[in-house]
């Protein structure tokens, strides 16, 4: 197992609630590689699921000039694969964390989601609500019926009502 460093902000690190022993899943977000069509846009997919969370914190690195700064990082355990995979991820798109139940250790395949689906399928065009035939006359609506329940110490008396006319 390794211990694999990732930087984080506020969001990404979800508001300084991931703390150490804590497990995650790892979601990325960017445009899939060689995609020729962009009408999808970005898709977000979940690249690694129930990772345990080593540390957190805030680590010093020195910025473009030389200065040091401050960045918020997550070192989470994970085997030598997924630290290759997790290493090209954090270069090329954006992750995020999602923070999981101590109880639920389930892992599954998550299909991911791109921006289209988000608001619906491009260039489809409306589906149009079909006519549908009546046959028979129409049926009466059926009653309402109220109930109220009255207590008085300790009897209880209750009287029901009918109406015929609309709720209001």
């Amino acid at each position: 197992m390794r211990a694999c460093a990732v930087k984080v902000d506020e969001v990404v690190g979800v508001a300084g609630f991931v703390t150490p022993g804590m497990r995650v899943d790892v979601l990325i977000t960017g445009d899939a590689p060689g995609a020729t069509n962009t009408v999808e846009g970005p898709q977000v997919r979940t690249l690694l699921q129930n990772i345990e969370v080593l540390s957190a914190g805030t680590d010093i690195q020195k910025d473009t000039e030389g200065k040091p700064q401050q960045v918020h990082v997550v070192n989470l355990l994970v085997t030598p694969e997924q630290a290759e995979v997790l290493s090209l991820a954090s270069n090329q798109t954006h992750i995020q964390l999602v923070l999981r139940n101590p109880l639920d250790t389930d892992t599954g395949k998550m299909p991911g989601t791109a921006m289209s689906s988000l608001f619906g399928e491009p260039n489809r065009a409306p589906v149009k609500a079909k006519a549908v035939g009546f046959a028979g006359k129409p049926r009466k609506p059926a009653p309402i019926l109220y109930s109220v329940v009255v207590f008085n110490g300790s009897l209880r008396s209750e009287q029901n009502f009918e109406s015929h006319g609309e709720r209001q």
